[in-house]
């Protein structure tokens, strides 16, 4: 009877806890796509696009803000829930029964734990879909783009344009030797500004440096099928081995489960994947990032005290100090990414502090 009375309170806790949780969510995340859509509204308003496209760049903008989303509402949804339960005197119902802090906590952490693996499993995918149609939609309307470039298992994919012509550039493999970008089996397409078609070319190998790529074993072909074969062919273009780098697709753009598959990709074609492995371990570790956030909040609202002005002051402070753990471990995932420290050790620091901090604290004050 004990077991299912403990049962039956689990599920009355992380109910609350989730409503909170999404109560808090879709309140920040419609600010943020409300203040997304005027800025889309401004950057479309000489496009010819409908709404629709205004709204998926604007979803867009909530889902890559998903790893800032959570533990704010994480923290926010555990002051929420805690300060409600002391308010009522919930928590002091739950004390005479004998259960300790840790036994009421427990299935909200639990639900945390579920929310990050969610969002590894299912958001993350989702997202990275989204992610790849808005990029379609950027190129197609030419909104902030010269030229795209994609970097994928699939190769190198790029696109060019100046006065006169366009090409499309396709490169099946790629590798990084030194200062200079090995490829082999390319295909340039060359139009001009109105897609007419206007020379073909192929190559077997080529080289990249110095905004100039070599191509070896050349062969062209015009619209009138006029063919000519050359050892050596220069293409002059803007691509260089620093903007494939820093341009190649966002982390976003692969869900959890694509992300191990490109890192090790990108990496044996000689290029740094930090920023890839960073996004990698920041999902992985999602839930031990709200668990953190909520043990703060635990530590901040579990008073049982009536005093107005002080419970206020406390449950700011938990928010304040909420926020500078928060902001803290994004500098310090920052400097991981940027190759300061090691990017796994960067991703659970002020997880592992924060979490070990709060338990010391709890077992402090309610175990003596």
């Amino acid at each position: 009877m004990q077991v299912k009375q403990y049962n039956i309170l689990n599920k009355f806790l992380a109910f609350h806890f989730m409503r909170a949780f999404g109560l808090v969510f879709f309140c920040i995340s419609g600010i943020i796509m409300l203040f997304s859509i005027i800025n889309n509204m401004k950057t479309f308003v000489s496009k010819s696009v409908g709404f629709s496209v205004v709204l998926e760049f604007s979803l867009l903008d909530v889902f890559s803000t998903l790893t800032t989303i959570l533990p704010l509402s994480t923290l926010l949804a555990g002051i929420l829930v805690f300060w409600r339960s002391s308010r009522t005197s919930e928590l002091t119902v739950i004390r005479s029964v004998g259960l300790s802090v840790w036994q009421f906590i427990t299935p909200v952490l639990f639900s945390c734990i579920v929310i990050g693996f969610f969002n590894m499993a299912v958001l993350s995918p989702i997202g990275a879909a989204l992610q790849r149609h808005t990029t379609k939609l950027s190129y197609k309307y030419e909104i902030g783009h010269n030229s795209a470039l994609l970097f994928t298992q699939l190769g190198l994919w790029l696109k060019e344009k100046n006065d006169l012509t366009q090409s499309f550039i396709n490169a099946l493999y790629v590798k990084k030797e030194g200062k200079d970008l090995v490829g082999k089996d390319i295909v340039i397409f060359v139009t001009d500004l109105n897609n007419h078609f206007v020379k073909r070319i192929e190559a077997k190998d080529a080289i990249l440096k110095n905004n100039n790529l070599e191509l070896f074993n050349v062969h062209t072909i015009t619209p009138l099928l006029y063919e000519e074969r050359f050892e050596r062919y220069d293409f002059p273009t803007t691509l260089t081995v620093d903007r494939i780098q820093d341009s190649s697709s966002v982390p976003q753009s692969f869900s959890f489960w694509e992300l191990p598959g490109f890192i090790s990709f990108f990496e044996s074609a000689g290029f740094s994947a930090r920023k890839y492995r960073a996004y990698f371990y920041q999902l992985l570790f999602m839930p031990l990032t709200l668990c953190a956030m909520l043990l703060i909040a635990t530590i901040f609202s579990i008073s049982p005290k009536r005093n107005q002005a002080k419970l206020v002051l406390k449950l700011s402070g938990g928010v304040l100090i909420g926020f500078c753990v928060f902001f803290m471990d994004q500098i310090i995932r920052a400097m991981g990414t940027s190759g300061r420290f090691p990017l796994f050790i960067s991703t659970v620091t002020m997880s592992v502090i924060t979490t070990l901090f709060c338990v010391t604290v709890l077992l402090y004050k309610e175990d003596g």
